[in-house]
């Protein structure tokens, strides 16, 4: 009583957040590896769960940056170095969910080869001189993260590690005991 009646909010004034999350800025012409998934139109395919999944996961790739490749018979997701950790986790999440599914559709992913992978860290290693590989147990070698890296750069190079696999222990592979 005795207050005057509050309009509603129309489309010039704002409600509740300002400022909320923006996607990256992504090329129009940047390819997920994703863009053959369809909407999982038929509820009682077997597949169903997998399919909503690698559909939701396009969907977070085509948002964020997010690439999915085949590396031999693993799909592995390459993220943007500036992903924060709850979207890494969410995507890692959705590609787990979508396993099955995508790999019954290898053929369909694009390739990322070990030269390939080799090249990519490189240039982050040039990039960031702090990222080294260090020798594991039988001369293989790891990733040893500068400190303040983002965990979206943390799991591009871990799965840059995963597609390089024993082509980084190669001898060619020099820079990274120096």
């Amino acid at each position: 009583m005795g207050q005057c009646p509050k309009k509603c909010p129309t489309g010039v004034e704002g409600v509740g957040q300002q400022n909320g999350a923006v996607p990256l800025p992504v090329p129009a012409d940047f390819s997920t590896g994703l863009e053959w998934i369809v909407w999982p139109a038929d509820d009682a395919a077997p597949d169903f769960d997998a399919r909503w999944a690698a559909f939701d996961l396009a969907d977070v790739c085509r948002l964020y940056g997010v690439c999915v490749v085949r590396v031999g018979k693993r799909v592995l997701a390459i993220y943007p170095p500036a992903l924060e950790p709850e979207l890494v986790a969410y995507t890692g999440s959705l590609l787990a969910e979508a396993q099955d599914y995508l790999s019954a559709n290898m053929d369909r992913l694009p390739i990322l080869t070990q030269a390939q992978a080799v090249e990519i860290v490189l240039d982050i290693m040039r990039a960031h001189k702090r990222l080294r590989f260090c020798r594991g147990d039988g001369g293989s070698r790891w990733p040893v993260y500068p400190r303040e890296w983002s965990a979206g750069q943390r799991a591009t190079v871990q799965t840059l590690w995963f597609a390089a696999g024993d082509a980084l222990d190669r001898d060619e592979f020099r820079e990274i005991d120096q």
